[in-house]
């Protein structure tokens, strides 16, 4: 590749001679350390020998082995900076060539004024090509490692996956074993007077299985998305009774907060449409439970939409704390957790209640495996100032039943409510 190759003339390669012949006096010029201008006088050697034979055969390979050569005795990491000192280093034996020349000037032909100028030519081509080098050995560098990152990310994920997948399924095991006591124990009491004292231990073994139990199903709904094993159970539904349903569901949740939860049902979007329903439900649930969870009391939470070309857009809209833009693609990760999670309440549907980080990353594995999407937008975070969110749900209009397939998920990562 020609790069603006100087053009050669008999005179440059007589004074390329002449510098050869002159080596001991430019090394002594370029350090005042003795040990080491034998290495150096060898390199020189070597670098005009390299600029010779592109002069005469415009090949270029032993010039850029030699700068290669320089630039193996570093790590990728110091390339960079090593790349500016070495063009640092070609300058200044440019300029001490050109003090040997005016030196020897009886050598050469004094007529020939350009030709200083052609061998700094020379010094900066080969500059160019050292940076050319040098930045491709740099760029490899950082997509081999960026490629081994990626692939110990992947790795991490699938162990962390197949860990919450045996996890989940364990705890199942003792949480039947405790339910089942539980129940027994109920029936036992029934018959005697201590069921009235009793009652609200067991009830709360009860409310604790049934958390554990979501939980789990979480967990496992987790690792079937992760390993794109989610299948979808499409069937004919109305999409305003659908959220209907959930809505009032969500209602009753928020009552003892004195929150407003209201549907405003979607316009134009009667005909029945394919999807699956409990999914789709599910999914719902998780964004309006957020919605409630991040509302101080007394807020408002609303439901809407509208139909768009191919699409049906649910948005849900709260009067909450709102989220911090560098924050909102977070929310949708797994296990993801904003704020100081000790300071959390423990109650779902409590303000800033606890939970396990899974509602919204579920819900976007849900309505990516749908073929939707979700996004949200909010002003920033402010708990005095409440600027509130809103998550923009788009669900695919299905009016007959899609081909069945292999597990019909994106590239997400959980599922089910939190």
């Amino acid at each position: 590749m020609n790069e603006g190759k100087p053009v050669a003339t008999p005179e440059h390669l007589r004074m390329l001679k002449v510098l050869q012949h002159s080596l001991p006096e430019i090394t002594e010029q370029l350090t005042k350390t003795s040990s080491i201008r034998p290495s150096l006088e060898k390199q020189l050697q070597a670098l005009f020998s390299a600029f010779e034979d592109f002069a005469l055969s415009e090949n270029q390979s032993n010039l850029d082995q030699i700068l290669d050569n320089w630039l193996m005795q570093y790590t990728e990491a110091e390339i960079p900076q090593v790349v500016l000192d070495l063009s640092d280093f070609l300058r200044s034996i440019d300029k001490t060539c050109q003090n040997i020349l005016k030196k020897h000037a009886s050598t050469v032909d004094s007529s020939e004024q350009s030709e200083p100028v052609v061998l700094s030519n020379l010094f900066f081509y080969a500059q160019k090509r050292l940076v050319r080098i040098g930045f491709r050995k740099y760029i490899e560098q950082q997509t081999k490692t960026a490629s081994e990152i990626q692939s110990m990310l992947e790795r991490l994920d699938r162990s962390k996956s197949n860990f919450i997948s045996i996890a989940a399924h364990e705890l199942k095991t003792p949480l039947t074993l405790i339910e089942g006591y539980s129940m027994m124990l109920g029936e036992l009491l029934k018959s005697s007077q201590d069921l009235n004292s009793y009652s609200p231990y067991l009830e709360g073994i009860k409310k604790g299985t049934e958390r554990l139990k979501q939980i789990i199903q979480d967990m496992i709904d987790v690792s079937l998305i992760d390993s794109r094993m989610l299948l979808l159970n499409f069937q004919p539904c109305l999409i305003n009774r659908v959220i209907q349903k959930v809505v009032e569901e969500m209602k009753r949740r928020a009552a003892d907060r004195d929150l407003f939860v209201q549907f405003r049902p979607i316009k134009g979007v009667n005909e029945i449409i394919y999807l699956d329903e409990i999914r789709l439900s599910q999914a719902l649930r998780n964004v309006i439970e957020n919605a409630i969870k991040y509302t101080p009391d007394g807020g408002k939470v609303k439901i809407y939409g509208r139909k768009l070309s191919g699409f049906i857009e649910i948005l849900v809209e709260d009067t909450g704390i709102g989220v911090d833009p560098e924050d909102q693609p977070l929310i949708f990760e797994k296990f993801s957790q904003l704020g100081q999670v000790s300071l959390h309440s423990t109650g779902k549907s409590k303000f800033k209640g606890g939970g396990a980080g899974l509602g919204l990353p579920i819900a976007k594995g849900i309505l990516e495996a749908h073929g939707g999407t979700i996004w949200m937008e909010s002003e920033g975070y402010d708990e005095v100032r409440c600027p509130g969110s809103i998550f923009h749900l788009m669900i695919p209009i299905h009016t007959q039943p899609p081909k069945p397939s292999s597990p019909i998920l994106t590239n997400l990562g959980i599922s089910n409510r939190d």
